[in-house]
């Protein structure tokens, strides 16, 4: 019922070599890695990319304690998956169906374990920039998921704050049919609503007394410097791809 132990999206530093890689490249990777998982058709395939996903979660030296729990909020999707091609089309399809987004979903929360949301946001923002001469708000939709990445932490402990508060005064929360129980977390969702618009407000006035102008002229701290390692870690990645595409 508490979300204290939920740390959806939080970077783990480790300083592995994934976490010194651009965050250009990670992004490149991951969209290499998802366009080859997704199409995967046998098992054998899919059991070739398990064993590069548990390289990769060994090379990060990340637990796999945290990788699954940062995999949680997908738990329900793949379940629903596996029941829906159960009663569907058969039980193979069904395993097959559910281990694919499972692996595909593991690998993409790889990215935010293994990058600082900064990071990614300048990521996003270089990699979206061509877009900007065409009028897409590139610098400031880079923005916005770095900062809700940032905040994703912050808002599962108010959310924990609400329901405890809400339980100490006798409410029922995981009592009751699903419609009673929706309707018993309205006097959770309320509040925290209110909490996040309040927030918003809040940046956004930080914001505005600081001059802040969008991405014009804007510097970074630690500008991004593309290397030889980030160029090898995109090939490798894209040849591993389309080998496995090709196969």
């Amino acid at each position: 019922m508490y979300f204290t132990s939920i740390n959806l999206g939080q970077y783990v530093p480790t300083g592995s070599f994934i976490h010194r890689l651009d965050p250009r490249a990670k992004l490149f990777s991951l969209l290499f890695i998802v366009s080859a998982v997704f199409p995967a058709k046998n098992f054998f395939i899919l059991s070739i990319w398990t064993a590069l996903l548990i390289a990769l979660v060994w090379a990060s030296k990340i637990s796999w304690h945290i990788v699954l729990r940062d995999a949680r909020p997908v738990f329900f999707l793949i379940a629903f998956t596996f029941i829906f091609n159960l009663f569907a089309v058969s039980l193979t399809r069904a395993l097959f169906t559910s281990s694919r987004l499972f692996v595909l979903m593991l690998f993409a929360v790889m990215l935010p374990l293994t990058t600082a949301p900064l990071e990614l946001a300048d990521g996003l923002d270089a990699l979206l920039s061509p877009l900007g001469k065409i009028g897409f708000p590139a610098h400031e939709s880079a923005m916005m998921i770095g900062m809700a990445l940032r905040f994703i932490p912050l808002l599962m402990q108010e959310t924990d704050k609400i329901i405890r508060a809400q339980l100490s005064r006798g409410a029922r929360l995981d009592q009751g049919n699903i419609f009673q129980r929706v309707k018993a977390f309205f006097p959770v969702l309320i509040p925290l609503f209110i909490i996040i618009f309040r927030r918003a407000d809040e940046i956004a006035l930080a914001m505005e007394a600081r001059g802040y102008e969008g991405g014009s002229g804007r510097t970074r701290r630690r500008p991004l410097v593309w290397k030889v390692k980030d160029s090898l870690a995109v090939i490798v990645s894209a040849l591993i791809a389309v080998i496995l595409l090709l196969a």
